[in-house]
């Protein structure tokens, strides 16, 4: 029966093809122990080759020890080869300035990617089990969490599969025990510091016997029902986030944010979190309720710059643009150019070109994007310049100077933007803030004859 599971799992969600190499995460521990019996004995009927790795995460001494020599021995007898690395991990999750379970998982799976590259193996098969689902779905309940958190972990997705994720952890001891196997105990699972630990010693045996005998089945049930709901909206978020991103790129993603906020909340989340992963690489951290967060600010339309998880992402509204970035070293543009006026004058360090025209002074502009002024109060020629610290400009409807600096943090313009907004300037002041704002002493008034029209486009 074990067997027949585990090769109806891995049939069913194409967890392996035939021929391939498959890296086999064996800890020593019960679970692991019988994946690795289990492929090994089902390899001829997949026609696959196994390697079984093991990492030693330098936390338990003699025994942690003991545990390697007896994935080797166990990997030796079964003729697979073995890959057993050691690690400093209280060091590393003091770099890291991570939890010990994150920082366990986080080299983990490094290790485990390594050890795929240099064999190369399309597949790393880890033993998780109903019960690891199960904790898994509560542990996410208990920290917050959305669909995909009740979902739990899926049984494949890129190179990592799970050929015991349809078996409980009684069958994997049934099964060993039927089989005269041995297997390792990690006392560290038994201890209460983890609070995965928590979960499995207490929360759900306190659940079974105060609320329903069965609760495993429930979450099961329960983590089947949302994966298969949050595969739908997943799929239309994939759509969706092709058509409504403006830019897409690994250091940040921009959508209009009028056409964004008028997505439907569940397609409108699902893709903040598509932009969120492309930018930080993973959705490790990001909890249901920082996502809501940036959710409630878009909804009320107001400017604003949030930091998500670790401060490593962030994400912005402004300029009728919603963007989620990471933090990038702010690259300072020198840039002083003539402006055409009238005429057209691109500026390719900026993506931008600027169009100017004579225009009667009853013309108004439509957009942040264009302005109009006083052709009469501009002083010599116009030129393109870029942001420094020190510039200062009169803002429409103020008397006194500005500098451009505080400017930019009223209206919550994120550092990295402003090295990148153009300057209107003419020989003596700045005349415009592209985007933002004109000075004061350019206006338009009852006494203009004549004014300047001016627009910034993108350069297609």
């Amino acid at each position: 029966m074990f067997l027949a599971t585990v090769k109806s799992t891995i049939s069913r969600y194409r967890m392996i093809g035939r021929g391939e190499t498959v890296v086999v995460a064996v800890s020593g521990g019960a679970d692991s122990v019988a994946l690795l019996h289990a492929l090994w004995s089902l390899r001829q009927d997949f026609g696959i080759d196994l390697v079984a790795a093991h990492l030693n995460h330098g936390i338990r001494g003699e025994e942690a020890d003991a545990d390697a020599a007896f994935v080797q021995e166990l990997a030796s007898g079964f003729g697979v080869p073995s890959v057993v690395e050691k690690v400093d991990l209280p060091r590393i999750r003091r770099q890291l300035r991570m939890g010990m379970e994150e920082a366990a998982r986080k080299v983990r799976y490094e290790f485990l990617e390594r050890v795929a590259e240099s064999a190369q193996a399309a597949r790393i098969a880890v033993a998780h089990t109903v019960d690891d689902q199960v904790e898994t779905v509560l542990l996410n309940i208990i920290r917050g969490t959305g669909p995909d958190g009740l979902a739990g972990m899926p049984a494949a997705r890129g190179k990592i599969v799970r050929p015991l994720i349809e078996l409980f952890r009684s069958d994997v001891e049934s099964y060993l025990k039927e089989n005269d196997i041995a297997w390792r105990v990690d006392v560290t699972n038994l201890e209460l510091d983890y609070t995965r630990n928590r979960v499995r010693l207490r929360l759900i045996p306190m659940l079974e016997k105060t609320f329903n005998p069965r609760v495993k089945d429930a979450v099961l049930s329960l983590s089947k029902l949302a994966r298969d709901e949050a595969e739908v909206v997943r799929e239309e978020a994939f759509r969706t986030f092709d058509d409504a991103a403006r830019e897409v790129g690994d250091e940040a993603v921009v959508f209009d944010a009028e056409r964004f906020g008028a997505l439907p909340q569940a397609i409108k989340r699902r893709c903040l979190m598509l932009a969120i992963e492309r930018v930080k690489g993973d959705l490790r951290d990001v909890e249901y309720e920082q996502v809501e967060r940036v959710i409630d600010s878009l909804d009320r339309g107001e400017d604003f710059t949030l930091t998500l998880p670790s401060g490593r992402v962030y994400a912005a509204l402004s300029a009728g643009l919603f963007r989620i970035f990471a933090k990038v070293q702010v690259q300072k543009i020198d840039l002083l150019r003539r402006m055409e006026s009238p005429g057209r004058t691109e500026v390719p360090e900026l993506d931008i070109a600027i169009e100017a025209r004579f225009v009667p002074p009853e013309t108004r502009p439509t957009s942040e994007t264009q302005a109009v002024i006083d052709l009469s109060r501009i002083s010599g020629d116009l030129f393109v310049k870029t942001w420094r610290a020190g510039d200062e400009i009169v803002p429409l409807g103020m008397a006194g100077h500005k500098k451009l600096q505080d400017l930019f943090t009223d209206r919550k313009i994120p550092r990295f933007e402003r090295q990148r907004i153009p300057l209107v300037i003419d020989s003596e002041k700045i005349v415009w803030v592209v985007g933002v704002i004109i000075s004061d002493t350019v206006k338009v008034t009852d006494k203009t004859n004549m004014a300047l029209w001016m627009e910034a486009l993108p350069i297609s």
